[in-house]
Order: structure tokens, then sequence, then C-alpha cells
């Protein structure tokens, strides 16, 4: 077999030899010279190499059975081995080119060798892979374009950075730290900046005193000084010192390692908030081989990849016919148009006498640059128009990211003969979208048939994430079921490329100095919330100023939701100001202003970049708050490949922590989301192939702990259709456990909701089966790591057929809004129990300890009639501490922790509040659960809202803060302060708690639809009132809580009577 060396430059190429660092390939038996044109793609250089060796007769078995697709083109960069993998690539976009340049060659050289074959292992490893995604990421039998393998290739680079600039030590221990400083309510709790630990080795342990301020090197340090002469009694051998050794914490999988001071790291911190002593275990560090990376069977590519070149590189305006390969987009003056051929269905739906129409969009985001539609016919099998659409848009106007929305309209048949002027009452039947510029910056050309999405009806699930699915430029996959529509483009000679800029851009005349006149009413615009509309006069004042826009970061999202993405020259201009904007880059981090950039009304990859690179500057524990609406702002990018999706991949490849998340929540989505299964799947595959072996196997034993537990859920459901007796269900269920333990269920896995904790062997005897409709499992697992200090299990439900994201949502809320009072030094004593979601309407609850539910204590003492005896709970309360020290702790936890879930509710709208979803725990912690109705989408009988109060303050409630009635105390004084305090914090973040709903709008929570749902936060934070007025509000909502409790107590008297008839089984440990 032959091989052949090219040489590719600007020039005449000369001959040269093969390099010896590339591949070997002994098949390479002679060389010649190429001229290549720098305009010329890498596929026609492929092609003449090919004929080349036909004309010659080279090894005849090969070429002339073969073809040029069975060769990959290879070049050397810094020791490395690039593919040129876009074979419509031309040459002088490749970063190759660049390369030689800067090294001042004249001629570079490329290698061209057979097209590898992946290898057994490296397809066993790709089905082991496949398992854990939930998704086959190689089949693309449902693709019209070879994006997906695109970005799993382009993917490679940045995770191979990565890896090369990672730590091993820093990455096998993962050390959970913050940035923030100390919060002042917990450096109060330190005293004179000292702290005892506790550290253990084997069975002795020592006590020492460290400062605050000390690294984890300086604590090993001083206990190696204080047990110098106890090294044989704590079993350190002799020839072993400090540095042999890290610290973790005791029954977690969280070390104290790294430069930053103890103060710095969550665990401490969460050590001293919840005043328990600090144990930490002694022990060797683990061993940074077992993050080892399997090397994939690919080269890396080029790059340039996918960049396309300069107008100028592209035009063919003064160029010699024979060295045209590409046209300039910008050089296409006729408008856009598309021909719709017709409509296949295998099955007709059932609504006779319907006429159908197509309706043709071009959408940029959420912004119609222009629309048509076909004439109508009669709904049949087949329908064909095969007529052309003209689109009143300019194919050069067309920007990057610009989608083709083609919708299959029904309508009844109307009375007129004019059927495309008639108005009728019509419908959206089925709707997909193609990309217009592909993810090479290429004009889509030729004839497509798309498989088109159904659009659900309003009783199906799916129909909450039909905003978000109709973004979605996947087909479905569905093909022998589903509507097709057959489109034909216009083709040309030659590929029709999207510049990426001009050679020479010259700044923008006329800068106009914004009038003083004009000052005020532009502060205002700018002033305005995320969700405040803006008018057309106010889009035209922005822009007409937008050089006074730049230098107001806080005016971006306005100025950039300003422009006419449909007008190239506006979106030139737009591009020359982000890239000369020196006030974005110097201005502080604020992340609602970053996260707003990133949501569906903003499609233009530069803008995205923007915001992507003001995220960097996030520390790891931020990257964890707001991963979910970074997980879903993915779903608004036009291509796989972009600068968020690599943002994330490399922080996951960073930390295992967020590692750990990315992988629940992208797998989560692919389990439920069909309209997004590819992206996220190329995503969690690039993951996955970067984050060592470790991360691999914890991740199959928890997707095999869920499988098995799932199946048993499964058994147990059916049974229970069977078996209405609950005793029998819960018999079975730990047979079926039992033999679930022997066979099947592993050793041990990492808890999905919390990844520092490892659950054990199930305690078959404390699992049951609770009697809520779903029948979720309550189970109970010992705790697989030895070196644990609690004998508690920990506690799972298991649920199948409730969607955990809403829960998921409001519980990371609760985080950032605790985050936003530690700010204020407030400690409101959250408890955002751990949540996640693990599949399609499957996840995991975590059981809090000590905890009980209020209806448990009110009718553990006198029945359904406990909900009016406003004692109970405080003689509970009282019983359950050990002094009376302890039962004003209790009291004062209380009182802090019932202030900051009656603001947290009430600002997010939590309904449906009744004994059996509020808990406490023995140490006074009150805190929420179940959060099924929000932002005041409120349970209704016959059309009256069973919520009469504005949050839950009821009489037993203010009578453990020592007031009844209308009476005050001093402890309820308290309370208003704390929650007027905690009220006014939220109303300084009113924008961060708005954009990050607004991301969350369309994941299919049927709670979370439409801009109204998030207008609720708006008027709960009395926007636009002054302080006074907000602080004057929420006391007058305390004083309505206390006015009208006896009707929550009536309403939790009707909850606990239809309980015990219903035999529901209370959420308690």
């Amino acid at each position: 077999m032959d091989g052949k060396q090219i040489q590719v430059s600007d020039e005449e190429p000369r001959v040269l030899r093969p390099s010896p660092r590339l591949p070997p390939a002994p098949w390479i038996r002679s060389l010649w010279s190429l001229s290549c044109p720098p305009r010329r793609g890498a596929e026609t250089v492929k092609a003449q190499v090919w004929l080349k060796a036909v004309t010659l007769n080279l090894c005849p078995d090969f070429y002339q059975r073969l073809s040029p697709d069975h060769c990959i083109l290879l070049y050397q960069k810094k020791g490395n081995v690039c593919e040129i993998y876009d074979k419509h690539q031309v040459f002088q976009t490749l970063d190759c080119i660049r390369y030689w340049r800067a090294l001042k060659k004249d001629v570079g050289r490329i290698q061209m060798v057979p097209r590898p074959q992946p290898s057994d292992e490296s397809l066993q490893y790709q089905r082991y892979l496949n398992y854990l995604i939930g998704y086959d990421v190689t089949d693309v039998s449902n693709v019209h374009d070879d994006e997906l393998e695109f970005t799993r290739r382009k993917l490679l680079t940045p995770r191979r950075i990565e890896l090369s600039d990672r730590d091993p030590k820093l990455y096998s221990m993962d050390p959970w730290v913050t940035r923030k400083p100390l919060p002042e309510h917990l450096l109060s709790k330190v005293g004179n900046g000292n702290i005892l630990v506790v550290i253990h080795i084997g069975t002795a342990s020592q006590t020492i005193k460290v400062s605050i301020d000390d690294p984890p090197a300086q604590v090993l340090a001083s206990f190696f000084t204080k047990t110098a002469n106890k090294r044989a009694l704590l079993g350190i051998p002799e020839n072993m010192c400090e540095e042999d050794f890290v610290m973790r914490v005791c029954g977690r999988y969280e070390y104290l390692y790294g430069d930053k001071p103890l103060q710095n790291f969550n665990w401490i911190r969460q050590c001293l908030k919840n005043g328990e002593e600090i144990h930490l275990v002694l022990e060797s560090p683990p061993d940074p081989e077992l993050d080892l990376v399997q090397k994939e069977d690919w080269a890396q590519v080029d790059d340039c990849t996918g960049v396309a070149g300069t107008h100028e590189q592209l035009t063919i305006d003064e160029k010699d016919h024979e060295r045209v390969f590409t046209i300039s987009m910008w050089d296409c003056n006729r408008k856009f148009r598309v021909k719709v051929l017709g409509i296949d269905i295998p099955s007709l739906p059932k609504i006779p006498e319907f006429i159908v129409f197509i309706e043709a969009s071009i959408f940029h985001g959420q912004q119609l640059l222009a629309q048509e539609r076909t004439s109508s016919k009669s709904f049949n099998e087949e329908v064909l128009w095969n007529c052309w659409l003209e689109f009143n848009i300019k194919i050069k106007d067309l920007p990057k990211g610009a989608r083709l929305n083609l919708q299959v309209v029904c309508g009844k048949q109307p009375q007129t003969p004019n059927s495309k002027g008639g108005k009728t009452k019509s419908r959206l039947l089925y709707y997909v979208n193609l990309l217009l510029i592909d993810h090479r910056s290429l004009l889509r050309q030729g004839e497509f048939i798309l498989h088109m999405w159904k659009m659900p009806e309003k009783s199906e699930e799916s129909s909450s994430s039909i905003n978000a699915d109709k973004l979605t430029s996947a087909t479905n996959p569905d093909k022998a079921s589903t509507m097709a529509i057959a489109i034909l483009l216009d083709k040309y000679c030659y590929p029709v490329v999207l510049p990426k800029s001009r050679d020479a851009e010259g700044g923008e005349r006329g800068q106009r100095e914004m009038p003083n006149h004009l000052k005020k009413q532009f502060a205002a615009i700018v002033a305005t919330d995320p969700l405040h509309p803006l008018s057309p006069e106010d889009k035209e004042l922005l822009w007409h100023f937008r050089h006074e826009c730049m230098r107001d970061p806080r005016a971006y999202p306005k100025l950039l939701g300003s422009v006419r993405w449909g007008k190239q020259e506006d979106v030139l201009a737009t591009h020359r100001l982000l890239e000369r904007s020196s006030a974005w880059d110097s201005s502080g981090l604020d992340v609602g202003l970053a996260m707003q950039l990133l949501d569906c009304h903003y499609s233009d990859a530069q803008v995205r970049s923007m915001a992507v690179r003001k995220l960097e500057t996030l520390g790891d524990d931020d990257v964890l708050r707001y991963l979910l609406q970074l997980v879903q702002a993915v779903k608004f990018e036009p291509y796989h490949d972009s600068a968020l999706v690599r943002f994330l991949l490399k922080r996951a490849l960073r930390s295992k922590r967020i590692g750990h998340f990315l992988f629940w929540f992208l797998r989560s989505e692919i389990a439920q989301s069909m309209h997004y299964q590819q992206r996220y799947a190329v995503l969690l595959e690039a993951y996955l192939r970067g984050c060592g072996e470790d991360m691999l196997q914890d991740f199959r034993k928890q997707v095999s702990s869920r499988s098995c537990i799932l199946h048993k859920m499964v058994c147990v459901d059916s049974e229970s259709l069977r078996c209405k007796m609950l005793q029998s269900l819960v018999f079975q269920l730990r047979q079926k456990l039992e033999a679930l333990q022997l066979s099947g269920l592993p050793k041990s896995f990492r808890v999905p909701y919390d990844p520092g904790l490892r659950a054990g062997a199930l305690v078959i005897e404390q699992c049951k089966v609770m009697a809520s409709k779903k029948k979720p499992l309550w189970l109970q697992f010992k705790r697989a790591d030895p070196t644990t200090l609690s004998k508690d299990p920990i506690g799972i439900i298991f649920k199948d057929g409730d969607d955990l994201r809403q829960d998921m949502l409001i519980l990371q809320i609760l985080l950032i809004m605790e985050s936003i009072w530690e700010t204020e030094s407030l400690d409101l004593c959250l408890l955002p129990y751990g949540c996640i979601s693990t599949g399609n309407r499957i996840g995991m609850i975590e059981i809090v300890k000590d905890a009980t539910t209020i209806a448990n204590i009110q009718q553990s003492v006198v029945g359904s009639t406990g909900a009016f005896k406003d004692e109970i709970l405080y003689q509970w309360l009282r019983d359950k501490c050990v002094s009376e020290d302890k039962f004003q702790q209790a009291v004062e936890r209380f009182l802090y922790s019932c202030g900051g879930y009656c603001v947290a509710t009430y600002v997010l709208g939590i309904g449906d509040r009744h004994n059996d979803n509020i808990m406490i725990t023995e140490s006074g912690n009150l805190f929420h659960i179940d959060f099924g109705h929000i932002l005041g989408n409120y349970k209704s009988f016959m059309g009256i809202s069973k919520e009469w109060v504005p949050f839950v303050l009821t009489p037993d409630f203010l009578y453990v803060m020592g007031t009844s009635g209308k009476k005050s105390s001093p402890h309820f004084q308290k309370f208003q302060d704390v929650c007027v305090k905690a009220y006014l914090a939220l109303r300084h973040h009113t924008n961060l708690l708005i954009i990050l709903f607004s991301m969350m709008l369309m994941t299919g929570m049927p709670q979370l639809t439409s801009k109204e749902d998030i207008e609720y936060i708006r008027e709960a934070l009395t926007v636009g009132r002054s302080e006074d007025e907000a602080q004057r509000h929420l006391l007058d909502q305390i004083e309505i809580c206390r006015e009208k409790g006896w009707m929550v107590q009536i309403n939790w008297f009707v909850h606990l009577v239809l309980g015990i008839k219903q035999g529901v089984e209370k959420r308690s440990t």
C-alpha cells in the first residue's frame, strides 16, 4: 500500500522527506510535492493525491478499489499529532498554517494515512460509556449532518489541555473550599481565632488547638509536634512524617488538603455553624493512579476546525474562476427562499374536514427575522405544495444560529374559496427546526427530509417543556410514525460560507455623546428588572447610543436585546463593540448579569462567550450553586459545541464534586428530554472520558444501585394493584431487598445527592413502603466508611413517578438565599436537604435524621384535635432538650429557621403548606418539604384558593416564641426583625432571583412555564417601592398570618382527619 506525503504552502511546495516523529506508516513508498492553493479545501487535496496515485497505478488494490474517504490527513504540532478533520475547510484557515507561518516555514508537511479502525478494546469501552450515559452517543441514524461526531472530536482538545494542567493530587482529594470570607456570625463563634480539632489514627485520637488561618499542612505539623513522644502509641512508623499523611473528615470522603486556611473549608464552616466537634482521620493520601484516563484512538483535531475565513479570503470578487473554491455569504444579495415540497404522515390524525398549511419562520434566539406561509390544502396522509417561499431577508443578512422553523398548522375549511386569505381558527400540530448555517459556518444547500415533533396536548406531561423543545434543531427519532416534511434549499456550485469577519473593519463614525436630557431616560431603562419589556423607542435609544451603553455592563442585556440580528451591518457593529468591551472585562463579577446573557434570548456566540468569560472567575462552590441553571442554558446554544459546554467540561474535570453533580444533571436530562439527548450525551461522554477510572467506577455503582432498586420499585408497584394492605407490601419489599442484597446491589456506592457519603448494606428491617400514591420506598443503608463516628444509618427515599426537578430548583434557591443572608451576617438555619433527579420522573430524597412532621407531633398527643392545641409543639421541643440551655438554644434556632422559611416561602410563592410537609428537628430547626406548588400556583377547591395566609405562622409556632393572639414578646419582636432583615436582603438581589427562575422556564416544570409565573416574585418583593414601604408590607403580612392562624389550624385538622382515614404514613425517622 502506498502513502503520499503532501506538502502545503502558500507558494509552490518542494519535495520533503517523511517526518520520523509522525505515526509509523510502513506502507509509504513514494513521495511527491503537491501544489496546494491556500483557498483549496482538505477534501480537494485528498482527491488530488488519490487521482495522482490512480494515474500512476500505485497499489491498485487500495487506490482503485476504495475512495479518498478511507484516508485522513495528519500533521505534527509541538509533539502532538493533529488531524485535518473538516473536509470542507480551506487550508488558509487551518491552525497548522498559522503555526508554520509563526515558525517562518515556507513549506509544511502533511501526511495521508489510512483511516484507523477502532480496536475491540475501544469498542468495549464505548459500550461501557454508553451504559453510564444512558444513550448511545455513536448512533447517528437520526442526524442529517455530522455535527454530533464533529463535536465529539473537537471536545478532545479542551479535555486534553485540562488533563495536562490538572494537579493529580489536588484532583484525587478534591478539597471542598470556598472563597467567601467567614461570615460574622461564624467568626463570633471562634472567639480568639482558635478551634479544637480531634484527629483520629486507628483507634487512637488526639485533640489539638489550631488557628482557623492555618492551612492543612500546618495542622499536620502541629499534630506531629504535639504527638512526637506518642508515635508508637498512635501506630505511626518512625520513618514517616507529616508529608506522608493527609486529613479526611471522619465518615465522609472529604479531604482537607491544599494551601487554603481551615476557615475556607466548607466542612469546617458546617461544624462551626452547627456547634459540632471537628473530627478528622489521619491516613495515607489516595493514589492519583486511580484517576488514570484511557487514551482515545482518535488524533487531536486541528484547533481551527470549523472556523471560517474572513470575507476577503472567501469572496469570489476579482478572482480567477479556476481559483474559486468557496463563496462568501456576504456576496449573496438575493433574498433567502425555501421550497416546500410536501408532508407525509403514516397515520392521519383524527381531525376530519380540516385544512393544513405550513408556516415557515426564521428565528435568531427568540427574535423573529422573517415569516411566510404556504396556501392551505386538504389534510391527507400526503400533501404536496412544490412552492417556493421567499422571505423578506437577504441571504447575506442571515446570522450564525439562525434557524428555519417549520410548523404544520391545521384549521377548519374556510367558507371563502381564497383559503390563504381566509381567517380560520388554527392550531399547531407538528414542528421542526433546521439551522440554516451549520456548525462549519456553511449555508445549508439541497433537499432535506425532516421528521417533525408532535405538538403535545395540554394534558400531556411534555406540554410543560414545549417552549424549550421548540428551540431544538434535533429531528424526531421516531421516523416510522411521525410526520415528515420535505424541503429544498437553493444549490450552489461551491460551499457558501459565513465569514468570521472582514480583514479591514474600521471604527464606526459619528459616535454620539448622549445629551443630558436623555441620560435620565437611559438610566431608567437600565435600572428596570429583566422581566420589564423594552419598547421600540427604548431599543432605538439604546442602539443609537450603543457606545454609551458599553460603558455600563448593566446595560449590556438591554442593548444586546435591541440588536437587529437580521441585519449584517448591525451584527458586525455589535461584534466590534464586544471586542472592545473593556468595561465588561474590568467590572466585578455580577453572576446574574452574566447568566442573563446565557438565556434563550441571546443566541450570538460572541455574546454568550463574553458571558462565559466572566463566569470563568467563579469558585467551585459558586459553580455548584448555579450548575442547575448552567446545564439548562446548554439548551439555548444553537450548536453542540460552545463556550458554555467547554466551560462546564473544564470545571467538571477540575473538581470531582462538580463532575459528580454534572453527571447526574446531564443523565437526568438525557432520560427526560428526547429533544436534547444528543447534545447532553456528547458533553457527558466528553466528561466521562476525562474524569478517571475511580470516578467511572463510582458512577457504575451508583447507576447499578439505582437500576436494581428501581426494578424492585416496579415489582412493589405491580404488587400494590393486587394487595391493598401496606404491611403486606412492606413484607414483600423486604423479601425482595434481601434477595437484592445477596446478588445485584453493589457493596457500597456514593450517595447521588451527597457524594461525600458512601452507603453500604441495606438495613432491611428499617426499610418500608410509604403510603402515598406512587408508593415511594423508605430505605436505610449502613454507612460504608469505617471511620464514621455516627451510628445512624443513611436514609434515602426512592421515588418513581414524581418529577423532582422542581424540588431541586427550590432547594437550590434556598441555598442561594442562605448565601445572600450570610453576606448580611444572618444565619436563618435553613435545612436544604438532599434531593436529586436521576432519570425520567425518578429520584432520591434525603431522610433528615432526628426530624418529624408537625402533624406527627400534633397527632401523637391527642389525635387530630392536636391541630388546635397551641402548646403541643412547645412541650415536644422542651421534652427533647436535656437542659434549659439546650431548650433556649432550640427556641432560638426555631425562631430563626421559622423566620427564614416564612420569608423564603412567601417570596417563592410556595403553597399547599400543611402540617405534613412542615418538619422540625429535635434541636428546634423548622424546615419545609415537598415543593409541588410554587410562584403563587396554589391549590384550589371548587375555584376557591386553599391558601388563606401569605405564609405559615400558626398559633403553635407563636406559642414557642412566647406569644399568642395580639400579644408580643421579646422572641416575637426578634422574629419580626429577622424577617425584615432577610426580606430586605433578598430585595437587593431581585434581578438574580428573576434570572435564575427565567433560565428554568423551559425545563418542563408545570408550575414554571411562562414569565407570568415569575411575575409573582416581583410582586412579592414589592419591586418599585421604597425600602420603608417594603418593610411595612412584610410586617402587614405577618399580621395577616396572626389574624388568620385559626383558619390554617382548621385546614390542618381536616388534613389530619383525612390522613387518618387514608392511613397516611408520616415522614419521620
